[in-house]
């Protein structure tokens, strides 16, 4: 199989079946990182799939909590190509208010902000501005 990745711009997935946070996710990336590549996927399944395609990767968002990370190896799968995982979604938010010992990644909690989107994209991209946004003037 052969493995992607241009050479222009950071890769992300997002693995959510709620439009709006996706929308929202994909709004934020593509402000912050124009040149990004994004796959949007319903299933976890379908998620692997794509990521088994590219080398590297920048941060993977996935809806599911803790058990279907660990059971799907997704989490292994995100750190082998250099990606970041934050979980979102229903599983992760009561994993997240139990603090559940089994919780081991960023969970991206409702309401979403810019903000916190932009607090799990890489860094190293825009070292201009103090939000490292292109065209942000601060």
């Amino acid at each position: 199989m052969q493995t992607r990745n241009r050479d222009c711009g950071h890769f992300y997935l997002i693995a959510s079946k709620d439009y709006l946070v996706t929308c929202d996710i994909c709004d934020t990336i593509l402000d912050f990182d124009p040149a990004a590549e994004i796959s949007v996927q319903k299933e976890h399944e379908a998620a692997l799939l794509v990521l088994s395609r590219y080398r590297r990767i920048a941060v993977a968002f996935m809806e599911c909590g803790s058990e279907a990370v660990t059971r799907s190896k997704i989490d292994k799968t995100v750190v082998s190509r250099g990606g970041k995982l934050v979980l979102m979604g229903g599983a992760a938010e009561a994993e997240l208010d139990m603090h559940s010992p089994q919780l081991q990644w960023p969970v991206l909690a409702r309401p979403i902000s810019t903000r916190m989107i932009m607090s799990h994209l890489p860094r190293d991209q825009f070292p201009g501005n103090k939000y490292h946004v292109p065209g942000l003037v601060s």
